[in-house]
């Protein structure tokens, strides 16, 4: 499989995702901030997952920067972690509508979680499959631990305070962005 091809087409599925979900972004019935404020929940969702694709797409560039040929195995593991992509629009619409219902947080955060575990599977894939490729932060054990704690609280939190679910990975996903692009900056 050429390398290149499978970005491109990685790239793209990313980017239908993250613009499917402004769909979901309503304007406002009358022009006030009363209004707008209406919309705050879908709006913040909207905020979260966007950032969280879009640090995500770029640690994925990084990804495939290590690669110099793509396996079937590679190309497999890109593919769940693709599917899993195309999930959170949905997730991110259904946590918008309704912060404070269990079901919208737990799915929300059970898809990042798996998300996250995906990409994990495809770091090691890579890693594997070329092994001149150089593990990076994403792959340490307690980057990863921090990142799967992150989501399992926020499934749990699910159940007992679904709004503070989506505060946790808002909160996360701050945290992550900054993260990735300071390190990006010092290199």
């Amino acid at each position: 499989m050429n390398k290149e091809r499978l970005a491109a087409f990685t790239d793209a599925i990313v980017a239908i995702a993250a613009t499917i979900m402004v769909l979901e972004l309503h304007v406002p019935k009358f022009s006030t901030f009363a209004s707008f404020w209406d919309e705050r929940s879908t709006f913040i969702a909207y905020i979260i997952s966007f950032f969280l694709i879009y640090t995500v797409w770029y640690n994925h560039h990084n990804l495939f920067e290590k690669a110099k040929h793509i396996t079937p195995r590679i190309f497999l593991v890109n593919g769940f972690w693709l599917f899993i992509v195309t999930l959170i629009p949905f997730t991110t619409a259904w946590v918008g509508s309704d912060p404070n219902s269990f079901a919208p947080e737990f799915l929300y955060s059970f898809v990042l979680l798996l998300w996250s575990i995906t990409f994990h599977l495809l770091d090691v894939q890579i890693i594997h499959d070329n092994p001149h490729a150089q593990p990076d932060e994403s792959t340490r054990l307690v980057y990863r631990s921090v990142l799967y704690g992150l989501y399992i609280v926020s499934i749990i939190l699910s159940f007992i305070k679904p709004v503070l679910a989506i505060s946790l990975i808002g909160i996360g996903t701050v945290v992550l962005t900054i993260v990735t692009f300071t390190s990006a900056v010092k290199e």
